[in-house]
């Protein structure tokens, strides 16, 4: 079937930087790109987004709470994103929170809460929490989950991939935690906000290693390298909408190192230092990503909008 622009035939159709392969003028798909995110880029550790990231992966998006009688349904995709019209069927007039997002890389590593009063919100009275008019979840101090234990042990080159809205800059913020004590573990890394600056922690077995970037409000997507067996001023690296950010300033002296850990974002079990924006996707990579990165990062931007 042809596509007539005029008197022309359209042979090809892009979105963004992406040939669509497929257009339907029912519900049920309004296009099929030529490969997913993580088709292309294979290896995830855990990958959460509210769109669907691998043509294999059959199963759902998130599970979700309503508030009124806290009954809970699992929710999956329709045209490729998550269903929003059956969430919000489901949750009604109430709110609607995430006891799970489901992980869409090969892992099974979901992201969990079961506390009710800490999990996540995606639904406000309602109306579907978006940004840029994309689904998110709302992040609150004391709210967030965790992953599956990981074996950090043995790595070496460990990239996250985040797409945030970042409300405020000021206080404690959040991001990962990969124990229930920082302080207390070796081997345990933190990623956190505080008075505009984004710091990313390791604790080796002499002290607590931290370099920390300048950060600002507003969408914005995050990549962050961590190394172990490196000093501390270049252990890290940061790239903020697909631009390598200068190192501020650095704090403690060693390598870092990795232990096996239990992963938390947005905020660990009982914990009033959670992320307080909004959060869209988070994809990690247990390994180099260096060559990936900007494909990566494009992939994300193309659907997200956000530079």
């Amino acid at each position: 079937m042809a596509i007539k622009l005029g008197t022309s035939d359209i042979s090809k159709v892009y979105l963004g930087a992406n040939e669509v392969s497929k257009i339907y003028l029912g519900v049920t798909e309004i296009y099929s790109a030529v490969s997913l995110l993580l088709d292309t880029y294979t290896g995830a550790g855990f990958a959460y987004d509210f769109r669907a990231l691998r043509a294999a992966y059959s199963g759902n998006n998130i599970r979700a709470r309503e508030s009124s009688g806290s009954t809970e349904q699992n929710i999956g995709f329709t045209a490729g994103v998550l269903n929003s019209s059956s969430l919000l069927t489901f949750t009604g007039s109430n709110d609607g929170l995430v006891p799970i997002i489901y992980d869409q890389s090969t892992n099974g590593n979901n992201f969990t809460q079961t506390t009710a009063s800490n999990q996540l919100e995606i639904v406000d009275a309602g109306a579907l929490i978006t940004s840029n008019s994309l689904a998110a979840t709302q992040g609150a101090s004391n709210r967030g989950g965790r992953t599956s234990s990981i074996a950090f042990s043995g790595m070496t080159d460990l990239w996250f991939f985040d797409v945030i809205d970042v409300s405020s800059t000021s206080g404690t913020q959040i991001l990962y935690e990969s124990s229930t004590n920082y302080g207390g573990s070796v081997g345990s890394i933190i990623i956190y906000i505080t008075p505009n600056k984004l710091n990313i922690n390791s604790k080796n077995s002499s002290n607590n290693i931290s370099n920390l970037y300048p950060i600002s409000t507003g969408r914005q997507l995050i990549s962050i390298r961590i190394r172990s067996g490196v000093d501390v001023a270049s252990y890290t690296e940061l790239y903020i909408n697909g631009t390598k950010i200068t190192l501020d300033s650095t704090i403690g002296t060693g390598n870092a190192s990795f232990t096996d850990q239990v992963l938390y974002l947005n905020a660990r079990a009982g914990s009033s230092l959670g992320f307080l924006g909004k959060r869209q996707a988070s994809i990690f990579y247990p390994s180099d990503q260096s060559a990936n990165r900007t494909g990566i990062e494009a992939n994300l931007n193309a659907y997200y909008g956000i530079y």
